[in-house]
């Protein structure tokens, strides 16, 4: 089930695109969102502390939630567990299905997903085209205790509003690793790169809120293409 303050979030979020706090700059009060949403201020704390990790709103302690002028929607976003739809929000974007089947955990996989060697997994591995130009190779390894069903319809698109939306995943918190290698022929191919060229490889381990491991997967970028963003408060 969504977590109260990650709806709230995204409301709040949709609102912000849609220029609805243009004029203003600045978000309603705690006590204006409360009586909104019908919830707590803990909770309204929650949701706002989600819209400073994306990257939306800064907070100036007793003038309020300022939005933040920069834009945040042409960089893949290190705070965010919402998937490239979201973090390119203003970009077409396509996918291309390369491989999508059930496998079973070898030793390696079972360690990392902290499951038994032999659990079924999906492998899905997707080529991103973010405005016509190939952006991206994602290869994912869901456990399908967790993740029962995925077809090419449902990675076609955004895994990630499915997980949310219809499985109801309470997606929580992840780790990454970052690292730049140099990439194969067969890759370089669908990027349209030398072989050899960099590229930028992010790896995420992702949990749920109970600390359950359900997906590994491995973003390899265009070097060319991918920009970073770490938005970070200082406390």
């Amino acid at each position: 089930m969504t977590v109260k303050y990650k709806e709230i979030a995204d409301r709040l979020e949709q609102d912000i695109q849609t220029g609805k706090f243009d004029d203003t700059k600045k978000l309603p009060t705690e006590d204006v969102l409360m009586k909104k949403f019908e919830v707590s201020r803990n909770t309204i704390r929650k949701a706002i502390n989600q819209l400073v990790n994306r990257g939306y709103i800064y907070q100036v302690q007793g003038s309020g939630m300022f939005l933040r002028e920069q834009p945040v929607t042409d960089y893949i976003n290190l705070g965010s567990l919402r998937g490239l739809t979201k973090d390119l929000a203003g970009k077409e974007i396509e996918t291309k299905i390369l491989a999508i089947q059930v496998i079973e955990a070898d030793e390696e996989k079972a360690k990392k997903l902290r499951c038994t060697k032999g659990t079924k997994l999906y492998y899905v591995k997707r080529l991103r085209i973010v405005d016509k130009e190939p952006f991206s190779i994602e290869i994912s390894y869901f456990n399908k205790d967790i993740v029962p069903y995925l077809n090419e319809e449902i990675a076609s698109h955004s895994i990630y509003s499915y997980l949310i939306n219809d499985l109801k995943l309470n997606i929580s918190f992840a780790d990454k690793v970052i690292n730049c290698e140099k990439i194969k022929e067969e890759t370089a191919k669908l990027l349209q790169v030398h072989p050899n060229d960099p590229a930028l490889i992010i790896e995420n381990t992702v949990c749920l809120a109970n600390g359950t491991i359900f997906e590994l997967s491995k973003s390899i970028f265009h070097y060319q293409k991918a920009k970073i963003l770490n938005r970070i408060n200082f406390q």
